[in-house]
């Protein structure tokens, strides 16, 4: 029993089990109840949108628009009747909670960008061989603003300074 799989892992599974290729571009009934079943899973369970999954069988070579999904997902339980194979394939999922695969996409998006953005940063950490600006990037963040006013008022004394002939 799989928990929790990604929309790959289901359409990847029950190829694998059935030993059809979903993705064939034919109309042959196992296949269309198969491609049934993924369809069904996708949209009821990872509340996947219709043009997500059926951009799913577009990059796997499978013809299929939004409208032939919505008609998979339809016809799902009319199959799953017919042929009990599906209903054994269908519990072979298992899926915890509910968040729709929107957001799943979203938070795996965000922990690869997150993963990205710290590499860069510390890479640009290691180019700087400013001592000031190192000194800089050890404040802490709630100190930020004090600091922040601290370097104004060294800089406008400079400034002051240098307007009366003084310190360069």
């Amino acid at each position: 029993m799989k928990k929790n799989p990604t929309p790959i892992q289901v359409a990847t599974e029950i190829k694998e089990i059935s030993g059809i290729d979903i993705y064939k571009n034919t109309r042959e009934a196992d296949y269309v109840e198969l491609r049934s079943l993924v369809c069904w899973i996708l949209r009821d369970k990872l509340q996947m949108r219709w043009t997500y999954i059926s951009e799913l069988f577009e990059k796997n070579g499978k013809h299929m628009n939004h409208s032939t999904a919505m008609h998979l997902v339809k016809m799902y339980p009319k199959y799953r009747n017919k042929n009990i194979k599906l209903g054994r394939l269908e519990k072979r999922f298992y899926f915890t909670d509910n968040v729709p695969f929107d957001e799943i996409d979203k938070i795996e998006y965000l922990e690869k960008k997150y993963i990205k953005l710290e590499s860069e940063f510390l890479e640009l950490n290691k180019k700087i061989e400013n001592p000031l600006v190192n000194l800089v990037l050890d404040v802490p963040t709630h100190r930020t603003q004090e600091m922040r006013g601290k370097i104004k008022a060294i800089k406008n004394t400079w400034v002051k300074n240098i307007r009366e002939g003084g310190l360069n």
